[in-house]
């Protein structure tokens, strides 16, 4: 950082002078870009401002006028301060300039003995000629640690625990939503660092930070109207600049890794071994090869075959060795409950959380055998570490194996719909998820995600300022079918008060409660919240 005038008063060159404070006392931390030697009496546009000016006394003796002239003139061209050396020309700095001083927030230094001017030059910038260097080997540093993880396609918890590290704060990456999507506490609990995030967040948004004095820096994640996140430092910082080029370029490697992440997700098959791998992806193609290599890792062979997938919700804070532990368990649970029925299956971790299986069914049906499954699942995952909430997905049975474990796709979607449904820890079926299995499948889409904060994010900024709570009586609204009558009853509301509440909410969001197209909007808005 530049030197202060502070600073510049303790150089040993300067500190020879013996110097004192006349006026502008406040403003001693103002920092000094350069330093200029000068006795002429007009230095307009001899400046550029931030310049520490040291001068004979010369221009303060023509009298009090030119003098008060001549420190207005500098408060005029922004210089950092006026340092005053006194002697022969100047035995004492007039009194009045000292008030003058103060009013034009300008620090002016009397220097009691003579120094060389040259030497406090030197020392002076010396100090801004290493500033300067240290942000250049900053800025050299900071470009070789993000083309490193670059190369190394580090994952998003890396990018943002390493931006963390070089800034020595904490940060936060959030999807477009407010979501936590990746963090880095340091040495901040992280209780403290996500409590409440997504009001917080709100309260410190660019738009809110003059009225609440934020001290937070964020920069946005992604390309334009792709922006898919902001990476948020919740803290303040003594080098604004530092923090953002740190953020802007973790926010460019985060960028870049999303980028790669999507390509390997489209080109890679998401299973590259296994029966069910071969099965889903159309490399076996005809039902007895497929019952011959099924057979051979024992299932037996029946009239029916369901396609079942068990998911658990994600965690925070879990590495990769404890989702790898996790995602066993599970898959040993299903193994299990499949065995206690009777029947036999084939099943394999499909993605992290994620276990399917095509189970053969016995002459009891496949709803039966569906349903013992899961009583065994309840036994061996509800209220344990890391499985509990869990949620299961089927689809129609298929008389072929084939058949059978193209359903995976649509039993995977329903169990990742499942999660996200009031009831856990049970099966769902698509009859069960309907719109909302819709919302859950796209709700990672950023495009989604901007829909449901363009409709509520209004209304969220209105209760996160003042509490309302808006956002629940219009749940309760659209949940009773726009009824006024129904929403008061079950809100305990007047119907006065309701229908000033709803006038109000009509008037944050911009639409009419009364159309069923709004409503409908609205209500599909609020599945894209629920979904995350």
């Amino acid at each position: 950082m530049q030197p202060s005038i502070r600073e510049v008063l303790q150089l040993s060159a300067m500190a020879a002078g013996r110097p004192h404070l006349v006026g502008g006392r406040e403003h001693l931390d103002r920092p000094v870009r350069w330093v200029h030697i000068s006795d002429l009496t007009d230095l307009t546009d001899l400046l550029e401002g931030g310049e520490l000016v040291l001068t004979t006394g010369l221009p303060l003796t023509e009298g009090a006028w030119q003098a008060e002239a001549y420190l207005t003139m500098l408060a005029a061209q922004d210089v950092a301060g006026l340092v005053v050396e006194l002697g022969a020309r100047l035995g004492t700095v007039p009194e009045h300039l000292a008030t003058l001083a103060d009013s034009l927030a300008l620090p002016l230094v009397a220097l009691t003995d003579r120094i060389r001017f040259v030497e406090v030059t030197q020392q002076v910038h010396r100090l801004i000629v290493a500033d300067q260097y240290e942000e250049v080997e900053f800025a050299r540093t900071t470009h070789e640690v993000f083309t490193s993880l670059n190369i190394a396609r580090a994952s998003t918890t890396d990018i943002v625990t390493r931006a963390a590290q070089t800034l020595g704060a904490p940060l936060v990456l959030e999807d477009v939503s407010r979501h936590v999507l990746a963090y880095c506490a340091l040495h901040t609990p992280t209780a403290d660092l996500l409590r409440q995030w997504a009001e917080r967040s709100r309260l410190h948004d660019s738009a809110s930070t003059p009225a609440h004095g934020s001290a937070w820096s964020a920069v946005p994640v992604g390309v334009g109207s792709e922006r898919w996140g902001r990476l948020v430092l919740p803290a303040r910082t003594p080098h604004a600049s530092r923090a953002r080029m740190v953020l802007e370029r973790a926010a460019q490697s985060l960028q870049l890794h999303r980028m790669i992440q999507q390509e390997r997700d489209a080109l890679v098959v998401q299973a590259l071994g296994g029966l069910l791998d071969d099965l889903l992806s159309g490399r076996i193609g005809e039902e007895p090869e497929a019952m011959a290599r099924a057979a051979a890792l024992g299932l037996t062979p029946n009239n029916q075959y369901a396609p079942l997938s068990v998911r658990v919700p994600r965690r925070p804070n879990t590495d990769a060795l404890t989702q790898g532990e996790v995602d066993r368990r599970l898959l040993n649970a299903v193994r299990q409950a499949v065995a206690a029925t009777g029947e036999t299956a084939i099943a394999s971790i499909r993605r992290e959380g994620t276990v399917s299986a095509v189970i053969s069914c016995a002459s009891k049906g496949a709803d039966h055998v569906l349903d013992a499954v899961c009583t065994g699942l309840r036994d061996r995952l509800t209220g344990r570490s890391g499985t509990d909430g869990w949620a299961a997905g089927t689809a129609p049975s298929s008389s072929s194996l084939i058949g059978a474990a193209q359903g995976l796709a649509e039993a995977e979607h329903v169990a990742d719909v499942g999660l996200t449904m009031p009831k856990p820890n049970r099966l769902y079926r698509s009859t069960d998820v309907r719109l909302r299995g819709l919302v859950a499948l796209l709700r990672d889409d950023h495009r989604v995600q901007r829909f449901a904060e363009t409709e509520l994010g209004r209304l969220l900024d209105h209760d996160t300022r003042t509490g309302d709570n808006f956002l629940a009586l219009l749940r309760t609204h659209l949940d009773c079918s726009g009824s006024k009558t129904h929403t008061a009853r079950l809100a305990g509301l007047s119907r006065p008060t309701l229908y000033s509440r709803l006038r109000s909410i009509e008037r944050i969001l911009g639409v009419s409660l009364d159309s069923v197209e709004s409503r409908t909007s609205l209500h599909t808005a609020l599945m894209v919240i629920d979904a995350r």
